[in-house]
């Protein structure tokens, strides 16, 4: 299958990797800003935006796929879904340094996990999804901005930069569906020793901040950097304070 990854900027390789439904068009004002200072390497996960689907559809072979065709040795930063994947990707090949946007190691709720997302919200929010994709997404957007300071304005970008590439495969939103339904990478994250930043607003209504301090204190060498007036989507609600933090970071 075809990866579609979209190469910008100069400087060392930054890959960006993108959440469930979306595509690399998404990332909008970071994307400028970042290439001023990185070689950007924007992802379509398989089976969105531009990207062919795969026909085994799972965390693994997503992450290999996609490690397969980066820079060795790169910066790797993943939002919500593509966090799961970048974490993989960095427990699978080395990498440079990680970047958790809005992301949880295990995004469903279990008996031990209370952190995630309770199991009934997740099956009825998403069950629509291969009846009715643009009023799923619709809504995901707008729950994606709830909670931010400027949501509304927020969910308007979202759904402008959602509308400029093809609606995804079906069977890409299913398997990736998936990875969110099953994933659980907790009990990898203590041998994971790659430096890490994570990024999570404070009122993320899909991914938990307790989530997100859970696992910087889990990580080896990790950091959070927790945006106070953001939600689910900081590099749109607060593009310049993201990617400054995310130079800093990089560049320490």
């Amino acid at each position: 299958m075809s990866l579609h990854i979209e190469k910008i900027g100069q400087g060392e390789p930054l890959v960006m990797i993108h959440g469930w439904g979306m595509h690399s068009g998404m990332w909008m004002q970071a994307r400028d800003l970042l290439s001023q200072h990185f070689e950007l390497h924007l992802v379509d996960l398989p089976g969105m935006g531009h990207s062919d689907n795969m026909d085994i559809y799972k965390l693994d072979t997503v992450a290999e796929k996609i490690a397969q065709e980066i820079p060795t040795n790169a910066y790797v930063l993943g939002w919500s879904l593509g966090g799961l994947i970048a974490t993989k990707i960095a427990l699978m090949t080395p990498i440079k340094k990680l970047i958790l946007v809005a992301s949880t190691p295990c995004f469903v709720a279990r008996e031990d996990w209370p952190q995630g997302m309770p199991k009934d919200v997740f099956e009825s929010f998403f069950a629509g999804a291969m009846q009715d994709y643009q009023g799923t997404m619709h809504k995901l957007l707008a729950l994606i901005a709830m909670g931010s300071g400027n949501a509304r304005a927020t969910s308007k970008i979202l759904r402008e930069a959602l509308s400029l590439r093809p609606a995804p495969h079906q069977q890409g939103l299913l398997g990736a569906l998936d990875i969110l339904r099953t994933a659980d990478l907790r009990a990898d994250l203590p041998n994971l020793e790659t430096p890490t930043l994570l990024i999570h607003g404070a009122h993320d209504k899909l991914a938990s901040l307790s989530a997100a301090e859970w696992t910087a204190k889990t990580l080896p060498n990790a950091e959070l950097m927790t945006l106070p007036s953001a939600a689910h989507e900081p590099f749109i609600s607060h593009p310049e304070l993201f990617t400054s933090k995310i130079t800093e970071f990089l560049h320490a």
